[in-house]
């Protein structure tokens, strides 16, 4: 009996120490299942911190975006309103330029008709007397014209009925350019 007892008592024993190493093994296995949770818990409050900063990120650039789209769309207003002017300004133009061109050629044909009522007026009262041409003027005959305001070389050849290069070549005129009170000799034809 006394075997049994030992055996019974031997194998209480390893029962024992076989369930403390159990429960050592446990409670390690316990404590670093704990310690990894906490890591991990860490980790997440790391990633949250992260995903909040980004947030506020985003936030900003949104921010910054519809700022500058604002900013373009004002630009783009700005840039209509300046094609309109522009437009406007070039049809205003455009019309100024036919109205100037309009009132130079009524001028031009005052001019001309008072030119040919005067050498008309000159031609009724008589054939004019010769003119001492000045030795710098090729011998001919030729009306003398004396250039009054608004009267153009053009004009003037109309109402004599001779070209402009006739009355440059006779005059020596190396341009159109006629001054008030110069005296033009006009050759008859």
């Amino acid at each position: 009996m006394k075997n049994s007892l030992l055996l019974f008592s031997s194998l209480t024993l390893m029962i024992l120490l076989t369930a403390c190493e159990t429960t050592n093994s446990r409670n390690n296995q316990f404590a670093s299942s704990n310690q990894d949770i906490v890591e991990l818990q860490n980790e997440i409050a790391v990633l949250k911190r992260k995903m909040a900063n980004a947030r506020t990120y985003n936030v900003q650039i949104m921010k910054k975006i519809s700022s500058l789209q604002k900013q373009i769309n004002y630009v783009n207003e700005a840039n209509q309103q300046q094609n309109k002017t522009i437009t406007a300004l070039n049809l205003q133009l455009t019309k100024e330029r036919a109205e100037r061109q309009a009132a130079l050629k009524k001028v031009v044909e005052t001019v001309a008709d008072q030119t040919a009522k005067a050498v008309n007026t000159i031609a009724k009262q008589g054939r004019p007397k010769a003119v001492k041409i000045p030795k710098s003027i090729p011998a001919g005959a030729y009306y003398k014209h004396k250039v009054c305001p608004g009267e153009t070389l053009s004009a003037i050849a109309r109402a004599y009925k001779v070209s402009v290069t006739d009355i440059k070549k006779t005059n020596r005129l190396k341009n159109n350019i006629i001054r008030v009170g110069q005296i033009l000799h006009i050759p008859k034809k």
